[in-house]
């Protein structure tokens, strides 16, 4: 994460004083120093939140003990009964699926047109993952306690349990990151190409794919619930999507029309 965030800073250093050409841009309004400072904070804030939530006190044994998995939702239980045997080889699948998405954006490089507007592109990602990352440590990581399935299942050795943000299962950081990323990738390449019309939900079903892909391995490895898997994929798409769209350059939506005739005037029109 610092590493990224010494990225953005050098980002914002380098072009803030050429945003004249660099970050202009038909479909997205970005203004390299507010949107810098607006990325770095999201960064520095996620790493803060990340750092508050290691701060959880660890399971012991007493609290393992007296786990019950008979008291878990019927919907979510299955997540404490998958092999152990596989738990590591799964981690391994959903890190493959979460690096797989954050390098998704990079196929809008193959359009011209947001090839041109890499720098708006690229800082509008960053912001965005940079939220995803604010919001899962802020709104879920700190304050809320959810142990992980692993915990619950016999079969897993007791140093697992007893790991650093085992309360942390709600919700997938891993499925939210893969979200954001997948989901951004469709929005703007749907922002470039309004032609599309109602064949843009194409796209975004396609892009549920990589986080789902994701969310099922880290669902296997006993990392999180079907429910935690659920809301990051929908918390990632909703900022994936959310961050582009309120960049857009807005249309000037009221029109207004001389007519003459009978009556002279005009006529009003107004896009919602």
């Amino acid at each position: 994460m610092k590493y990224i965030s010494l990225f953005l800073l050098i980002l914002l250093l380098s072009f803030s004083n050429t945003k004249g050409q660099l970050f202009e841009s038909e479909v997205y309004n970005v203004d390299p120093l507010v949107d810098g400072v607006i990325t770095l904070a999201a960064f520095g804030m996620s790493e803060w939140g990340l750092r508050m939530a290691d701060k959880k006190p660890l399971l012991d044994s007493t609290e393992i003990s007296q786990l019950d998995a008979n008291d878990i939702n019927a919907f979510d239980r299955s997540a404490t009964k998958q092999d152990a045997s596989k738990m590591y080889e799964a981690w391994d699948m959903s890190n493959i699926g979460l690096s797989g998405s954050l390098l998704l954006p990079v196929l809008l490089l193959l359009d011209k047109e947001i090839r041109n507007d890499w720098a708006p592109v690229l800082l509008l990602y960053l912001q965005a993952e940079g939220m995803a990352g604010t919001i899962w440590a802020w709104g879920a990581a700190i304050h809320i306690d959810r142990i992980r399935p692993l915990v619950y299942n016999p079969d897993v050795i007791y140093g697992e349990k007893t790991f650093l943000r085992n309360r942390n299962s709600f919700y997938s950081g891993h499925a939210s990151t893969s979200a954001t990323a997948s989901f951004f990738t469709a929005k703007v390449y749907c922002d470039y190409h309004p032609e599309l019309g109602n064949k843009k939900f194409i796209f975004y079903g396609l892009a549920i794919i990589p986080p789902a892909f994701t969310g099922y391995y880290r669902y296997k490895g006993m990392k999180h619930f079907p429910t935690d898997v659920l809301a990051g994929i929908a918390v990632g798409a909703a900022t994936g999507i959310l961050v582009p769209h309120f960049h857009k350059h807005r249309d000037n939506n009221l029109t207004l029309i001389p007519v003459t005739g009978q009556y002279t005037g005009f006529a009003m029109t107004l896009k919602f």
